[in-house]
């Protein structure tokens, strides 16, 4: 007999793959370690197959955890986004977001949009900044949900966090640009502050590659000029595109570059029912977009290789 796929064994699979670690896991759904590993436990039961290599220190999927992944994902964003609807009508009230220019303009607008559509009665502010003023901000009660990068000492006392998804950093320039050919090489960076321009700065030094800084922008339209203008080369996320700019290729001369984790913070006290739909609403929309963003980076790796 069949054994059905639980929503909070499959919820506890996704976190698990996605966080990489046991111990984080737990204590984001306020379980023991032990209780998790029998969670997957009774997955693997489930399924009838076994999802992880060996055990769970090293957090590698078998073939059947791989094939289930896409599936898992699919579940638990149907089975939430009809938890939410079904409760959408009752919910009204006000929700301040904190965010980095950058992720406004780019993670935000779709999402945004199918909130208000799906809580026409829950009104939203947005306050631009970057993530260290973010975190001063929540912990001042300005900020209700906050969507900022991981960095080292940087987060609100009075929030938690969720980790939304994984952005590898790449450089773009004008399409058929000279500026990443330049001695030294132009830059348009945010302001000091931002993990963005810290990392490219140190991948430049430590591959000594000669750099000036060109533009510094708190505004992303600023730099984006600068670069269209083949005046500098920035820094984004591989999900970025912008008409007329392209991925500086590896025989650029220019270094690569880590991924950066994208984070989102909910404050801990006191906070509202809109709120706390909103921020789940995120979750949905831009952990969503980065598996669309992952398969179509496949496919396009797939269709490359058979050319």
């Amino acid at each position: 007999m069949v054994r059905p796929l639980e929503i909070s064994l499959l919820r506890t699979f996704v976190l698990l793959v996605e966080e990489r670690s046991v111990t984080r896991v737990a204590r984001m759904l306020f379980r023991t370690q032990p209780a998790i590993s029998l969670q997957i436990k009774r997955l693997e039961d489930a399924a009838g197959r076994p999802l992880f290599e060996s055990d769970l220190r090293h957090l590698r999927l078998t073939p059947q955890g791989e094939t289930l992944l896409p599936y898992a994902r699919a579940v638990l964003k149907m089975h939430d986004e009809a938890q939410m609807k079904l409760s959408s009508e009752e919910i009204d009230g006000r929700v301040t977001l904190g965010c980095p220019d950058l992720y406004a303009a780019y993670l935000l607008p779709k999402t945004l949009a199918s909130f208000r559509r799906a809580y026409p009665r829950v009104e939203v502010s947005v306050r631009c900044s970057l993530s260290r003023q973010i975190a001063v901000d929540m912990d001042a009660g300005l900020v209700d949900v906050a969507i900022a990068t991981r960095m080292p000492g940087v987060g609100p006392k009075t929030g938690n966090a969720t980790r939304l998804r994984s952005e590898r950093l790449v450089w773009l320039g004008a399409v058929n640009g000279e500026a990443h050919r330049r001695s030294s090489v132009p830059l348009a960076l945010l302001p000091e502050g931002n993990l963005y321009r810290d990392v490219a700065l140190a991948a430049l030094n430590e591959a000594g590659v000669g750099w000036r800084i060109a533009c510094v922008s708190e505004s992303i339209a600023g730099l984006q000029a600068m670069a269209l203008a083949d005046a500098a080369v920035l820094v984004l996320s591989a999900s970025v595109h912008v008409n007329g700019l392209e991925r500086l290729p590896p025989d650029s001369g220019l270094p690569e570059l880590p991924e950066v984790e994208i984070m989102l913070w909910r404050r801990m006290q006191g906070l509202s029912q809109a709120a706390e739909h909103f921020a789940r609403h995120i979750e949905l929309g831009v952990s969503g977009a980065a598996a669309d963003d992952s398969q179509d980076e496949d496919e396009t790796s797939r269709s490359a290789a058979a050319e």
